[in-house]
């Protein structure tokens, strides 16, 4: 199956790695823009993960569709927002900890029927390349937290290990696991689909659509990439497969820390430490 990848051109402080399916911003809080390596059809859906976090900043992850073609070398701006945007053929949105809904707007006294998710009310979602579960839009259960300290050397390697994440008291969590938008192990999607002949862009957050964030938008312009600016807080997100069977690293990521959210720690096939260090992690 093909897999879903980063563009080789990005900001000047994104590092990829992992072939090219993780991004990595490596100073500062800017200059990390980043596209998916090809154009988006319609109900595919590009899926990260926000793997590190980092303190000292302000600001959260940016996600979208652009009509501005990576490939063609374009000088980049430092922001998606508001710099990508005004460059047009760009919409851009910004993830938060709470209030992400966009639907509701639409929602007057002469239109309160009740917002259907274009992800529909099954346990699949029925994609551009065929149905795909659910639970692969939601967060995994949580080993642990990964916080980088502001600093000029930062890499992936300094980072603090912390025991839970954000508290409950900073806004409205998500359903799965007590976990915010902008936290370690959310995952975000952008996806559009085709209504009135034009494209409506929607995204998604832990399994949930979140609303029309953009419509009207003319998609028979040019082909719409994906763009990700790992921005402000965000340190470093990965891409999840979406397209059809994910990668075995990935199948066995899931099936472990399944076990753990099942305490049958026991019963995985790994070494007596390795059993340990997780149930260490997880008390």
């Amino acid at each position: 199956m093909p897999v879903t990848r980063f563009h080789p051109y990005h900001g000047e402080n994104i590092r990829l790695s992992d072939e090219y399916r993780v991004a990595y911003r490596t100073a500062s809080f800017a200059h990390a823009i980043t596209f998916s390596e090809k154009p988006l059809h319609p109900m595919e859906i590009f899926l990260v993960e926000i793997e590190q976090n980092e303190r000292g900043w302000s600001g959260h992850l940016r996600i979208g569709l652009t009509q501005q073609n990576p490939s063609n070398y374009f000088e980049l701006p430092q922001y998606a927002l508001p710099d990508l945007s005004n460059m047009g053929k760009s919409w851009i949105c910004a993830v938060t900890k709470s209030h992400n809904k966009v639907y509701a707007e639409d929602l007057t006294a002469e239109n309160t029927k009740k917002y259907v998710s274009i992800l529909g009310t099954g346990d699949h979602v029925y994609t551009y390349s065929g149905p795909l579960p659910k639970s692969v839009l939601k967060p995994l259960p949580q080993l642990r937290t990964l916080e980088c300290d502001e600093s000029p050397n930062n890499s992936p390697d300094s980072f603090h290990v912390s025991s839970s994440s954000s508290s409950g008291n900073e806004g409205e969590q998500s359903a799965e696991n007590n976990i915010l938008p902008t936290d370690v192990g959310s995952r975000i999607g952008i996806v559009y689909i085709i209504r009135n002949n034009k494209a409506e862009m929607h995204f998604i957050i832990n399994g949930e659509d979140q609303g029309p964030c953009a419509k009207d938008i003319p998609y028979k312009d040019g082909p719409l990439y994906a763009v990700i600016d790992v921005y402000g807080t965000t340190k470093q997100v990965r891409i999840i497969q979406t397209d059809g069977v994910g990668t075995l690293q990935n199948s066995c990521r899931d099936v472990i820390l399944h076990m753990v959210e099942q305490d049958q720690i026991d019963q995985l096939p790994i070494p007596r430490k390795l059993q340990e260090y997780l149930r260490y992690e997880t008390s």
